[in-house]
C-alpha cells in the first residue's frame, strides 16, 4: 500500500551543515514513526480492538502523551492501517468511545 511510505519507510534527513535544530527535528520524526508502529503493534496484539484509552494502557513505545497517541492513531486511520470496528467501549468517565482495530 503506497500510504505506508512516509509513515514507516521515510528517513528524516538533515544536512551535516544544518543547524542543530534541524538535526533535532529529524530525530523527532523517527520518534513519531516509532510511536505509530508501537500503536499498530498494540492493536495487532489485541485483535478484539482497543479504545484510545486502552491503546495508551497497552502502548510500549517512546514516551507520548494520551493526546499525542490519539493524534498518531488518527494518522494511522487516515492511512487506513487502523479502522473503526463498528463497536464502542466506554471511557473511564463512562462516555461512549470508538474501538479501533488494525487492518
Amino acid at each position: 500500500m503506497s500510504t505506508q511510505f512516509g509513515l514507516f519507510d521515510d528517513e528524516p534527513r538533515a544536512r551535516w551543515t544544518d543547524p542543530q535544530t534541524s538535526h533535532d527535528a529529524a530525530a523527532s520524526v523517527i520518534r513519531i514513526t516509532e510511536t505509530r508502529q508501537a500503536i499498530l503493534d498494540a492493536l495487532k496484539a489485541h485483535p478484539e480492538g482497543l479504545t484510545d484509552e486502552e491503546i495508551a494502557t497497552h502502548y510500549r513505545g517512546p514516551q507520548a502523551s494520551p493526546s499525542g497517541l490519539r493524534t498518531r492513531r488518527a494518522e494511522l486511520a487516515d492511512a487506513e492501517l487502523v479502522v473503526q470496528s463498528g463497536r464502542f467501549g466506554q471511557t473511564r468517565s463512562g462516555r461512549k468511545t470508538i474501538i479501533w482495530e488494525a487492518t
